[in-house]
């Protein structure tokens, strides 16, 4: 890492010296291998190693940002020669400038375990037995399903990337990672002519800590096979249970509107909401930076300010907003008040988790559905409105029932939220939301 940190050194006194009063520089480099197989062979293998340069100046009160693959001194020299003359062609921009340095102070002394110290022991001969045997299992875990399966198919693979930041005005930094990845898809066929598709995968820092190839299987079996014979639902009103791997596209929608961005172009339902009560009670989430091999774990952010944890919504009251450096300055200026940076990026999030499991949450409300995929729609953050395909199962006497396709879910934001009902205790183990299943009532559903 440190051959790259004195790169970014380097181009960022090279930028200052050629005319930017300011600069920030990012120096990466990446490798990632993907092995494939399918029905019994070889189907792909991607080996692919990346290096790149990011370069944002601040010239005469002007901002740009700039990158590129080409790191030979002379073309680093050309190319930002280059950048910044095409700077000064843009409107200036007063907001634009570097952070202010004493927010780089404190950095966080604790080993977040980004890097798995045995990935470079990872063979090509350990990759492909490992998705070999991995569509093998899935093969003969969905050998029940006799000639509906049309093909089934696995993937590994793993990333090691590393990079280094200099901000002109005192900010470096270095960190490096690694990622490991295992997936299976299982493509079936019915009568009717439809193919439904079923999927598992584990995604980890660690190659240690990736689900077993078992739990992968047989995650991607129940989803196949949860979805053969598919009906529309009645349209009506009804209590949902959304799945917890699929619970983050409603977060999505409620987290959005909370940017810099969407408050300052005034696209936000959320503006002017700040402590108070936005949601159910029963919601509370706090972003960790800090958890040891997190997916979403930093030390600093894009600002290069040092991260803590902080809550998001405690008890159903919007605690902050998610607000970087630059909207921060932009909007004090144009609004005439001072606008606190609160940081844009979020990490990995701690909820307010319930006491039952997914059987039990359908055991509970007796009626209803069960949302386990969404399959596209929007949500508009300025006014609330929402509309998402989605499909899962009827609940009928406490029990999963027919599967169902082609729903529309509807409704606004807020009032989806506020009718948060119940939350599990089935944090999805994949990903940074570690988020649960969770229990709307009064949700809008159509089909027929």
């Amino acid at each position: 890492m440190s051959e790259l940190l004195d790169q970014a050194r380097r181009v960022a006194e090279k930028a200052r010296a050629l005319g930017a009063q300011e600069a920030k520089v990012v120096a990466s480099r990446s490798r990632g291998v993907d092995v494939e197989w399918r029905d019994g062979q070889l189907e792909r293998l991607s080996d692919t190693t990346d290096q790149s340069l990011s370069v944002s100046l601040y010239v005469d009160g002007r901002f740009s940002t700039h990158s590129t693959s080409d790191l030979r001194p002379e073309s680093v020299e050309t190319f930002l020669s280059q950048a910044i003359e095409l700077t000064r062609y843009l409107e200036e921009d007063p907001a634009r400038s570097l952070p202010d340095p004493s927010g780089y102070e404190g950095r966080s002394t604790v080993d977040l375990e980004l890097f798995d110290p045995n990935y470079e022991q990872v063979s090509g001969e350990m990759r492909r037995a490992e998705v070999a045997e991995l569509e093998a299992l899935a093969r003969q875990a969905s050998s029940h399903l006799g000639d509906k399966v049309i093909s089934v198919s696995s993937t590994v693979g793993d990333q090691f990337s590393e990079g280094a930041r200099v901000h002109t005005n005192g900010f470096e930094g270095a960190r490096q990672g690694t990622t490991f990845g295992a997936s299976v898809s299982i493509n079936l066929k019915e009568d009717d002519g439809k193919r439904p598709v079923g999927g598992g995968y584990s995604y980890r820092r660690h190659r240690s800590d990736l689900r077993s190839f078992e739990d992968i299987v047989a995650e991607a079996v129940e989803s196949a096979e949860g979805k053969l014979g598919a009906q529309k639902v009645k349209t009506g009103s009804y209590t949902v249970i959304v799945k917890n791997k699929s619970i983050s596209r409603l977060l999505g929608a409620l987290l959005g509107p909370l940017s810099g961005a969407a408050l300052h172009n005034k696209r936000s339902l959320w503006e002017g909401k700040l402590n108070t009560q936005i949601v159910s009670p029963l919601l509370s989430l706090h972003d960790l930076p800090h958890v040891p091999r997190g997916l979403g774990s930093a030390k600093w952010d894009g600002d290069g300010y040092v991260t803590h944890d902080r809550p998001i919504i405690e008890n159903g009251v919007l605690k902050t907003y998610l607000i970087g450096d630059y909207y921060a300055k932009k909007m004090s200026q144009e609004r005439g008040m001072q606008i606190q940076r609160s940081g844009s990026g979020l990490h990995n999030f701690q909820w307010s988790y319930g006491e039952q499991d997914l059987k039990a949450l359908i055991a509970d409300i007796g009626e209803g559905v069960l949302i386990d995929r969404f399959l596209g729609g929007n949500s508009n953050g300025t006014t609330g409105k929402l509309s998402f395909g989605c499909g899962g199962h009827m609940i009928r006497g406490g029990q999963l029932a027919e599967p169902l396709t082609e729903v529309n879910m509807s409704g606004d934001i807020a009032g989806l939220w506020s009718n948060l009902v119940a939350i599990g205790n089935d944090a999805y183990p994949e990903g940074s939301a570690h988020s649960p299943s969770c229990v709307f009532k009064q949700v809008q559903l159509s089909g027929v």
